[in-house]
């Protein structure tokens, strides 16, 4: 087994502060014969073996707002927070959301938004994407 390099035990610092917070983290399995970081992680709740196998904290998905046709659920339904009426997207275009009562909103409108399926439960019109 090789000694950890630099960048490794930095990342095994990083992954004992997201520990300490209660963060998830993952170990590398590969004993650190393997130095690509894309290489199979582990999720772990261990820091046994920290001083002498690769750690980090588990990368978490990224939020950005929704940009295309493909981002929207179908049949959602658009309200503002500020105002609390509700709109069906009854279709979409590439220029923005349309809706029977709502008329046409541009994606950067969207911002000020929330959506729901079923009425009950609201969220940001966001899309989330694994981190790199």
């Amino acid at each position: 087994m090789k000694p950890l390099t630099k960048e490794q035990l930095r990342d095994n610092a990083a992954a004992m502060l997201a520990f300490a917070d209660g963060k998830p983290i993952q170990f590398n399995p590969s004993a650190n014969d393997d130095p690509d970081p894309d290489s199979i992680w582990w999720d772990t709740k261990d820091l046994t073996y920290i001083q002498t196998i690769w750690h980090r904290p588990k990368p978490q998905p990224v939020s950005r707002p929704w940009s295309k046709p493909e981002d929207v659920p179908l049949n959602c339904w658009l309200r503002s927070p500020e105002y609390e009426a509700m709109h069906l997207v009854t279709h979409l275009s590439k220029q923005g959301t349309w809706g029977h009562t709502l008329g046409r909103l541009d994606w950067h409108e969207l911002n000020e938004y929330e959506y729901s399926t079923d009425r009950k439960t609201w969220k940001p019109c966001t899309v989330e994407e694994d981190a790199q």
